[in-house]
């Protein structure tokens, strides 16, 4: 997928790809105005949302309501490497949902795909060109 980045006013930076603009600027105490998400913040709800998508596809493919299901993320930092992340996807079923299909609903929610990339350890190549 192709990625164009622009540069706005201060810290904002937009991205547009496939007829979508995502926008980000920083916090306040990183110079930016908070007046949008920052890049990170996207990556962190990217992982909910493709779980949360694994989920509402796996409950439509058996005509299950997710009327109820709630799904919450939590993630914490390494006190060794801010980079080391742990995350935690909390998904609560309603009293109403089939009990047999719990397990399932964890193996959807397993096979997010933005979750098998990070755990795959993609590679970077930066080119700087003029």
């Amino acid at each position: 997928m192709k990625v164009d980045v622009n540069f706005g006013e201060g810290k904002k930076i937009s991205a547009s790809f496939n007829g979508f603009t995502v926008d980000s600027d920083q916090a306040i105490a990183s110079g930016g105005g908070a007046t949008v998400p920052e890049p990170f913040d996207y990556f962190d709800t990217a992982l909910a949302l493709c779980a949360g998508h694994y989920i509402k596809s796996f409950c439509d493919g058996r005509n299950i309501s997710t009327e109820g299901i709630e799904i919450s993320q939590d993630s914490t930092k390494s006190e060794d490497d801010k980079y080391k992340r742990h995350y935690t996807l909390t998904v609560k079923l309603p009293e109403s949902f089939p009990d047999k299909y719990k397990r399932a609903v964890q193996m959807a929610a397993s096979n997010c795909s933005v979750k098998k990339v990070v755990m795959a350890a993609p590679e970077f190549t930066i080119n700087v060109i003029k």
